[in-house]
């Protein structure tokens, strides 16, 4: 018993010198950095979004003994579309969020655990739970004291019968089944609690209101709990209300970092690597509108940003109706003969529609677009980008397109 003691000591005292190194290192954007034999790797980023991805890992190395109690089912295509986030956020923005990935399968490791349930005392898994949640510490600082808050979505899947996104804010579905009233009640225990405490917005309204992350990816085409239609799981529904990673990273301990925990079925999803870019895509376009609404951000910072300048000469105006399907109506007023050119940008910032290009004089005009391309093929549904601009000024509105 007493070398065990002594053991353990010389153990916890290179545990903390090596969190220590963890801090003291640099990060460089575009780079990757591994700990120990690669079981974590983390991608620092220079945006305010955090991906985490605890179980999509598949080493299984014979030093870390199976775990023999809690959960050890892995979750398929976690990491791969954690990357694939990553990717889609720099197409869309030139930058990139902070990744991390658990490589270790979960038989192994399980970090969305506290760690005695997570690594069940083995020392490398220990190290690697150290690592993992060590990493996550790293990029929060770095998003922090470079924009003052920001967001973690941790990547899972789920298996459920109900093909829909399963989203955690820490709250039960017991809880998210009782009236606003009492959901508002829970906002300080929840994992945006930071967000909360600075909306104008009520707690229920931020969760399951019209411009809450379920009715966004709703307005994307994925069904989403909670949200607008959807405000709780349903009686007797499985659902996932988040874990140890939205608990101890979010806000609901204080600090200035949200969090969500976003528990995907798979097939249409993360089956494949055409789903799995579209996925993204989506997440990407989410919260792009979500950090604009919420934040009062440009969003993300798009290829294509707003632009709220009252721009002599000419005036554009909302499109409406926002969200649309089939069609909407973008409306302009020029005070003065310019030449004028409206196009229509994707997220990414590609062209999509050239409406016109043409001197105009004084008046009102409007254009009805019906969501095709300069090729006349409909466009995903997602969001679009006006812009009406002069040789001197430019206005840019945001458009939701849904199929």
């Amino acid at each position: 018993m007493k070398y065990k003691r002594f053991f353990k000591a010389i153990y916890v005292a290179l545990c903390l010198a090596f969190v220590a190194t963890l801090y003291a290192q640099t990060y460089e954007v575009g780079e990757v950095y591994y700990g120990r034999n690669s079981y974590v790797e983390y991608y620092p980023g220079d945006v305010a979004l955090i991906v985490t991805a605890p179980h999509g890992g598949d080493l299984t190395p014979a030093e870390i003994p199976d775990r023999t109690w809690g959960t050890t089912v892995t979750d398929s295509y976690t990491k791969e579309t954690a990357i694939a986030v990553r990717n889609a956020v720099f197409e869309a923005t030139g930058g990139y969020p902070h990744i991390i990935i658990s490589n270790l399968k979960r038989t192994k490791l399980d970090p969305n655990r506290e760690i005695l349930e997570a690594a069940q005392e083995n020392q490398w898994a220990e190290q690697a739970w150290t690592e993992y949640h060590g990493f996550i510490n790293i990029a929060s600082d770095s998003v922090e004291s470079q924009y003052g808050k920001g967001f973690i979505v941790d990547i899972h899947g789920h298996g459920h019968t109900l093909q829909r996104l399963e989203l955690g804010y820490l709250l039960s579905a017991t809880t998210l089944m009782q009236s606003d009233n009492v959901v508002n009640s829970y906002a300080s225990n929840s994992s945006i609690r930071a967000l909360a405490e600075n909306s104008d917005l009520s707690f229920a309204d931020l969760i399951r209101g019209a411009n809450s992350l379920g009715a966004l990816f709703e307005e994307q085409g994925i069904s989403a709990v909670p949200s607008l239609f959807q405000p709780d799981p349903g009686d007797g529904n499985p659902y996932f209300s988040g874990g140890y990673t939205t608990q101890m990273h979010g806000s609901s301990l204080g600090g200035n970092i949200n969090a969500v925990q976003i528990e995907a079925y798979r097939v249409g999803l993360r089956d494949t690597d055409t789903n799995r870019k579209k996925y993204a895509e989506a997440i990407t376009a989410v919260f792009d509108e979500y950090f604009h609404v919420h934040f009062g951000w440009a969003g993300i910072v798009t290829g294509i940003q707003e632009e709220r300048i009252a721009s002599e000469g000419f005036y554009l105006v909302q499109n409406y109706p926002n969200p649309f399907n089939p069609s909407t109506t973008i409306r302009y007023s020029s005070q003065q003969t310019s030449d004028l050119s409206l196009v229509i940008y994707d997220i990414s910032g590609r062209m999509v529609k050239t409406v016109e290009s043409a001197n105009r004089h004084i008046g009102d005009y409007e254009y009805v677009w019906n969501g095709q391309d300069n090729g006349g093929i409909t466009v995903p549904t997602g969001i679009y980008f006006a812009k009406l601009q002069s040789p001197t000024h430019s206005q840019v509105i945001k458009m939701h397109f849904l199929k």
